[in-house]
Protein backbone atom coordinates (compact mmCIF):
# COMPACT_ATOMS: atom_id res chain seq x y z
CA UNK A 1 0.00 0.00 0.00
CA UNK A 2 1.19 3.77 -0.81
CA UNK A 3 -0.08 6.12 1.65
CA UNK A 4 -1.57 9.31 -0.30
CA UNK A 5 -1.24 12.56 1.22
CA UNK A 6 -2.67 16.08 0.62
CA UNK A 7 -0.02 18.15 -1.17
CA UNK A 8 0.99 20.24 1.45
CA UNK A 9 1.93 17.56 3.58
CA UNK A 10 5.31 15.43 3.10
CA UNK A 11 4.93 12.04 1.38
CA UNK A 12 7.19 8.94 2.09
CA UNK A 13 7.74 9.03 -1.71
CA UNK A 14 8.90 12.57 -1.60
CA UNK A 15 11.12 12.26 1.06
CA UNK A 16 12.75 8.95 -0.55
CA UNK A 17 13.63 10.90 -3.74
CA UNK A 18 16.12 13.17 -1.95
CA UNK A 19 17.44 10.91 1.01
CA UNK A 20 18.91 7.31 1.52
CA UNK A 21 15.18 5.81 2.62
CA UNK A 22 13.14 3.09 1.78
CA UNK A 23 9.29 2.32 3.63
CA UNK A 24 7.76 -0.99 3.75
CA UNK A 25 4.38 -1.86 4.54
CA UNK A 26 1.99 -4.58 4.38
CA UNK A 27 -1.02 -5.92 6.27
CA UNK A 28 1.53 -7.69 8.78
CA UNK A 29 3.59 -4.52 9.64
CA UNK A 30 5.48 -1.17 8.71
CA UNK A 31 9.03 -0.60 8.21
CA UNK A 32 11.41 2.42 7.51
CA UNK A 33 15.52 2.27 7.44
CA UNK A 34 16.59 6.42 6.80
CA UNK A 35 20.57 7.57 7.07
CA UNK A 36 19.00 10.32 8.96
CA UNK A 37 16.72 10.03 11.93
CA UNK A 38 15.20 13.39 11.03
CA UNK A 39 12.92 11.63 8.43
CA UNK A 40 11.80 9.10 10.36
CA UNK A 41 10.18 12.12 12.24
CA UNK A 42 8.70 13.45 9.38
CA UNK A 43 7.31 10.17 8.16
CA UNK A 44 4.79 10.75 11.55
CA UNK A 45 1.80 11.35 9.73
CA UNK A 46 2.50 9.05 7.01
CA UNK A 47 2.85 6.11 10.06
CA UNK A 48 -0.67 6.50 11.49
CA UNK A 49 -2.27 6.43 8.54
CA UNK A 50 -0.89 3.23 8.29
CA UNK A 51 -2.25 2.04 11.27
CA UNK A 52 -5.43 3.68 10.33
CA UNK A 53 -5.83 1.72 7.31
CA UNK A 54 -5.15 -1.73 8.89
CA UNK A 55 -6.11 -0.85 12.82
CA UNK A 56 -9.52 -2.20 14.44
CA UNK A 57 -11.61 1.19 14.74
CA UNK A 58 -11.44 0.99 18.72
CA UNK A 59 -7.42 1.84 18.39
CA UNK A 60 -6.08 4.63 20.21
CA UNK A 61 -4.34 6.24 17.09
CA UNK A 62 -3.74 9.86 18.62
CA UNK A 63 -1.99 7.58 21.58
CA UNK A 64 0.20 5.87 18.90
CA UNK A 65 1.67 8.56 17.01
CA UNK A 66 2.14 10.41 19.75
CA UNK A 67 4.44 7.59 20.78
CA UNK A 68 6.15 7.50 17.27
CA UNK A 69 6.61 10.74 17.20
CA UNK A 70 7.82 11.38 20.79
CA UNK A 71 10.18 8.44 20.61
CA UNK A 72 11.22 8.99 16.88
CA UNK A 73 11.88 12.86 17.74
CA UNK A 74 14.38 11.93 20.15
CA UNK A 75 16.43 10.12 17.76
CA UNK A 76 16.35 12.91 15.60
CA UNK A 77 17.65 15.40 18.45
CA UNK A 78 19.93 12.97 20.54
CA UNK A 79 21.05 10.46 18.26
CA UNK A 80 21.10 11.93 14.77
CA UNK A 81 22.23 9.40 12.10
CA UNK A 82 20.67 6.69 10.79
CA UNK A 83 17.67 5.06 12.12
CA UNK A 84 15.87 2.04 11.47
CA UNK A 85 11.58 1.67 12.32
CA UNK A 86 9.65 -1.00 12.81
CA UNK A 87 5.92 -1.93 13.65
CA UNK A 88 4.37 -5.59 13.49
CA UNK A 89 0.58 -6.71 13.95
CA UNK A 90 1.61 -9.39 15.74
CA UNK A 91 1.97 -8.14 19.01
CA UNK A 92 1.87 -4.21 18.38
CA UNK A 93 5.16 -3.28 18.80
CA UNK A 94 6.94 -0.22 17.72
CA UNK A 95 10.85 -0.74 17.75
CA UNK A 96 13.32 2.20 16.95
CA UNK A 97 16.91 1.58 16.39
CA UNK A 98 19.41 4.21 16.14
CA UNK A 99 23.06 3.44 15.06
CA UNK A 100 24.96 5.81 17.57
CA UNK A 101 24.04 4.24 20.87
CA UNK A 102 22.74 6.81 22.40
CA UNK A 103 19.05 5.79 23.50
CA UNK A 104 20.63 3.27 25.67
CA UNK A 105 21.46 6.44 28.18
CA UNK A 106 17.97 7.78 27.29
CA UNK A 107 16.05 9.46 29.13
CA UNK A 108 18.56 9.93 31.36
CA UNK A 109 21.92 11.16 29.64
CA UNK A 110 23.80 13.00 31.82
CA UNK A 111 25.47 14.70 29.15
CA UNK A 112 22.23 16.08 27.52
CA UNK A 113 21.42 19.55 28.15
CA UNK A 114 17.77 19.42 27.20
CA UNK A 115 16.85 16.83 29.47
CA UNK A 116 13.72 18.54 30.57
CA UNK A 117 11.94 17.58 26.93
CA UNK A 118 13.93 14.37 26.98
CA UNK A 119 11.77 14.03 30.25
CA UNK A 120 8.43 15.17 29.06
CA UNK A 121 8.81 12.67 26.26
CA UNK A 122 9.68 9.58 28.67
CA UNK A 123 6.33 10.64 30.18
CA UNK A 124 4.18 10.78 27.82
CA UNK A 125 5.23 7.43 26.21
CA UNK A 126 5.34 5.66 29.18
CA UNK A 127 1.60 6.97 29.57
CA UNK A 128 0.46 5.50 26.29
CA UNK A 129 2.20 2.43 26.59
CA UNK A 130 3.26 1.14 30.45
CA UNK A 131 6.59 0.68 29.49
CA UNK A 132 9.97 1.30 27.11
CA UNK A 133 12.49 -1.88 26.77
CA UNK A 134 15.52 -0.09 25.87
CA UNK A 135 18.04 -2.70 25.17
CA UNK A 136 21.55 -2.74 22.93
CA UNK A 137 21.43 -3.71 19.38
CA UNK A 138 22.59 -7.02 18.07
CA UNK A 139 23.85 -4.97 15.05
CA UNK A 140 25.05 -2.06 16.57
CA UNK A 141 23.00 1.22 18.59
CA UNK A 142 20.38 1.35 20.90
CA UNK A 143 16.76 -0.64 20.03
CA UNK A 144 13.55 1.27 22.11
CA UNK A 145 10.69 -0.96 22.05
CA UNK A 146 6.99 -0.11 22.64
CA UNK A 147 3.51 -2.20 22.66
CA UNK A 148 1.57 0.35 20.89
CA UNK A 149 -2.42 1.49 21.96
CA UNK A 150 -3.53 -0.34 18.58
CA UNK A 151 -5.61 -3.59 17.30
CA UNK A 152 -5.21 -4.69 13.94
CA UNK A 153 -8.79 -4.96 12.19
CA UNK A 154 -10.60 -8.33 11.25
CA UNK A 155 -9.43 -9.81 8.15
Amino acid sequence: MVSTLPEREVSPASIAERTRLRVEEDESGWSMVATEARHGARLRRAFREYLEHHGHPASDFDAAEAVYGELVGNCARHAPGEIRIAFRWDDSTLVVTDALDRLRTWPFSPDDTRAESTHHAYALINAFTGRIHVTRDPAGGTRASVVLPVLRAAE
